[in-house]
């Protein structure tokens, strides 16, 4: 039987067709434009944690920052430098980040915490690297509500994943955040119900501008944005 950690390794080729790319941009907005839109990223160092395919990884290098791509899959670590040849790409697991204390100014991770066997421990970690008064940006599939909805589906076996899926709590994951020395300045959530039907993608955007802050516990997704003390 295949291991989770090497689940990611064998979907590398068809990551991108396997993603929901409207939820990928989404996300890229909300790291590169939402949280960051304001900040120069010129030579700053940046760490991409679970870098994927790179495209965040191009985001960051399009603003000049000195970008750090790791991932767990070889292969994606692989497809990320090809894609972007700037980047210092490192296989690598969030759960044991190979770079010493307060090595970037930035580190940014979307949606990966929640595929390793602790997203807590793995959090420290991206804390523990980031410099004293760096940012961190983090997106993570919110618990508290929309899990259920996994749950079904993997029951009625609609969707084909065998890696980790531990998704987090809204209010628990605000509060580990700042119990870890991290002063948010922005905490929502992003998509008020699940991209199924992409004829209500336009809607569904429209509904998160509005309403991310104060219905982001009933959200699907976690959006931190903080600095380090």
């Amino acid at each position: 039987m295949m291991s989770k950690e090497n689940f990611y390794n064998s979907i590398a080729d068809d990551f991108d067709s396997i993603m929901n790319m409207y939820d990928t941009n989404r996300r890229i907005e909300v790291i590169f434009d939402d949280f960051l839109g304001r900040e120069n990223l010129k030579d700053k160092t940046l760490l991409d944690a679970g870098c994927g395919t790179g495209l965040f990884t191009k985001r960051a290098i399009e603003r000049n920052a000195k970008v750090t791509s790791i991932d767990i899959a070889p292969k994606l670590v692989e497809l990320t430098k090809k894609k972007n040849p700037d980047t210092n790409a490192i296989e690598a697991s969030l759960l044991n980040l190979p770079f010493e204390n307060d090595t970037f100014d930035y580190v940014i991770s979307s949606d990966v915490i929640e595929h390793t066997t602790n997203p807590y421990h793995a959090t420290t970690e991206l804390i523990r690297v980031l410099k004293p008064d760096g940012k961190i940006c983090i997106t993570v599939p919110n618990r508290t509500f929309w899990f259920f909805s996994v749950k079904i589906a993997n029951l009625l076996k609609i969707r084909d994943y065998q890696g980790y899926e531990n998704w987090v709590h809204y209010k628990e994951f605000r509060k580990f955040l700042t119990q870890n020395n991290i002063e948010i300045t922005n905490y929502k959530g992003v998509h008020l119900f699940p991209f199924v039907f992409p004829f209500l993608n336009p809607l569904l955007y429209r509904i998160d501008k509005m309403t991310d802050k104060k219905l982001g516990i009933f959200m699907v997704n976690i959006a931190a944005f903080g600095i380090k003390k």
